[in-house]
């Protein structure tokens, strides 16, 4: 009996042992399970870098890590690892005159951030080098060597105009490649000399280059004056946000996304570039929001250039909205500068509360796409004499066999050179060119010379071509000789005989426009919002969400844009109707 006690309790210790070992074995497999899910989820021991060659003037052996012992040079980013979750700081009111290589990936919530510390002036990442020594040849005429052949010239931070033909030919505000003897030719403002001024060439081809890497954030850099693009993501890299940038001056792009999936760009401004501003090339799920893109297509042999440009059929679910792209392509011949261009690409493209003004070829152009929604846009004053196009809104075949789906909601289309809203399916007559796109509750008016409204090559309705496109409850200004054009060189000078041509609605009145002219606050100061008693108020159609929102009144680009539900029944126009408010009795007596 005694035995079978001391061999109960042996079992019982043993099994107790047992029991323990099992908990702590739990334990341990615990701790480790949260220990993984703590490094996975945030990153713990992610490290800031300093980069500094102008305030507290750094060194590339030191660590890097505070602000007393940073970095000097862009070539100590570019050769060193970094780990998710690092940031890489570069001085304000710094300049740098190297190539940034983005070296590392990110990961998931834990990008690598390339930004900027201090006070004042943001970083500028520069491709051009300083030219200092130069030599007299005769008035204000000067030579330098170079190394690396320049395709920009900058004084003072202007772009010099290039003389392609002779040194002799030279005139003031030019510049020469002498490929012969490398040497860079000037011609200064009369009587001047290079002592006075800052000269630059560009000398490398991109300022920042983002390749083949992912989770990537660059914030408040400025890039400039690079043989090609300012800014150039690129190859497989993905999920690269852009933020805060401003990149001029580059010879091809400002900002350039090309086959790098889920990437944006926010709050950047591209601007005096020779190409596209900023641009988009297959690069499916793109957002560019709250961006400006100004004074770029600078530079002839740069063809369909815009503001704001997207292509390849790659490119599905772009979304462009509530930025601001003007004076584009200002001053070039052909098909330079548009607002904002979506060349040929892929579905789920939204372009949305935007405003496009004083570009040369055009606002938007929806070129060769398909299932487009475009509302709630401002597109005015686009085009001058003598331009290629100078429309508003531009929806064109193309060269796609079959243009269908597009929808163009509420937007104000204004005082364009040459054509207002226009839907144009393929000139060569494909059959099923232009196919059941919609145009409801715009305002496409006061077309310097030309149409408000255009429908051709299929987009009428003609049968084989073209069938099934809806335009109704917009307002096409009072109706006036040739305001409507209904098929290739077809005017209409009324409504009603628009409304009763072969392949529209068929009846007077049928198409719900209205008649008149549109009644802005202040068209002269781009108040495009409508005031009391504009006959566009209540005048649309109810189109559902999310066409159900607009501009609210003293909305401006790119930060200061609000919208709000629309009316019931809804107002035509990009702008929603909002009624002036009177003042209390009691204020208005306190006036006077």
């Amino acid at each position: 009996m005694v035995l079978e006690k001391k061999e109960e309790g042996l079992l019982l210790h043993a099994c107790l042992v047992g029991q323990r070992r099992q908990w702590e074995r739990e334990t341990v497999m615990t701790k480790r399970l949260i220990l993984a899910l703590l490094l996975s989820c945030s990153p713990l021991w992610a490290t800031t870098y300093y980069v500094d060659n102008c305030v507290s003037v750094g060194n590339d052996r030191n660590n890097g890590t505070s602000t007393s012992t940073p970095w000097l040079t862009i070539n100590k980013v570019n050769t060193s690892t970094f780990n998710p979750g690092d940031s890489i700081l570069f001085e304000s009111t710094c300049t740098w005159r190297e190539e940034l290589g983005v070296p590392s990936s990110g990961s998931a919530g834990s990008p690598i951030t390339f930004g900027a510390y201090g006070t004042g002036a943001a970083p500028i990442i520069s491709g051009a080098n300083l030219f200092t020594s130069w030599t007299p040849s005769s008035g204000s005429v000067y030579y330098t060597s170079y190394s690396t052949a320049p395709n920009q010239v900058f004084e003072d931070g202007g772009r010099l105009t290039q003389n392609t033909v002779s040194t002799a030919s030279l005139a003031a505000g030019q510049w020469y490649l002498d490929t012969v003897n490398s040497r860079i030719w000037v011609y200064l403002t009369a009587g001047d000399n290079p002592s006075g001024h800052i000269l630059e060439a560009s000398q490398r081809p991109v300022a920042i280059d983002v390749y083949g890497v992912a989770y990537i954030a660059i914030s408040n850099l400025q890039t400039q004056e690079a043989q090609g693009n300012g800014v150039n993501i690129c190859c497989g890299s993905s999920q690269v946000d852009v933020s805060g940038v401003l990149s001029e001056n580059n010879f091809n792009e400002g900002i350039e996304v090309y086959e790098s999936p889920n990437s944006s760009v926010v709050s950047s401004t591209a601007m005096y570039n020779g190409g596209q501003g900023i641009e988009f090339q297959n690069s499916p799920n793109a957002l560019i929001d709250r961006c400006v893109a100004h004074h770029n297509a600078q530079l002839t042999g740069e063809d369909w250039t815009a503001g704001i440009h997207v292509s390849g059929l790659l490119s599905t679910n772009v979304t462009i909205q509530n930025s601001v792209s003007y004076s584009n392509g200002v001053g070039q011949p052909d098909w330079r500068g548009a607002g904002i261009w979506p060349d040929t690409v892929g579905a789920g493209l939204i372009v949305r509360y935007n405003s496009v003004f004083g570009n040369n070829f055009g606002g938007i152009n929806i070129d060769a796409d398909n299932g487009a929604a475009v509302y709630g846009n401002l597109a005015y004053n686009n085009g001058v004499a003598g331009a290629v196009a100078g429309f508003g809104i531009w929806f064109i075949a193309d060269g796609n066999d079959t243009m269908t789906g597009h929808v163009a909601f509420g937007n104000t289309i204004w005082g364009n050179y040459s054509r207002g809203l226009v839907f144009q399916g393929y000139a060569s007559g494909y059959a099923d060119s232009c196919m059941s796109n919609t145009a409801e509750n715009n305002i496409a008016a006061g077309t310097v010379n030309g149409p408000n409204f255009v429908a051709q090559y299929g987009c009428e309705n003609p049968g084989t071509i073209g069938s099934g496109n809806v335009y109704t409850y917009n307002d096409f200004g009072v109706a006036a000789s040739n305001f409507i054009e209904w098929g290739a060189g077809v005017y209409e000078s009324t409504y009603s005989a628009w409304e009763t041509a072969a392949g529209n609605c068929g009846t007077p009145g049928c198409s719900h426009s209205v008649e008149s002219a549109p009644t802005f606050a202040n068209t002269s100061a781009a108040q495009f919002w409508l005031t009391g008693g504009s006959p566009g108020i209540d005048a649309g159609s109810n189109l559902g969400s999310p066409y159900n929102i607009g501009l609210m009144p003293g909305s401006t680009w790119p930060t200061g844009v609000t919208t709000g539900p629309t009316n019931t029944p809804p107002d035509i126009g990009a702008f929603v109707y909002v009624p002036a408010v009177a003042p209390p009795s009691s204020l208005a007596l306190s006036v006077h």
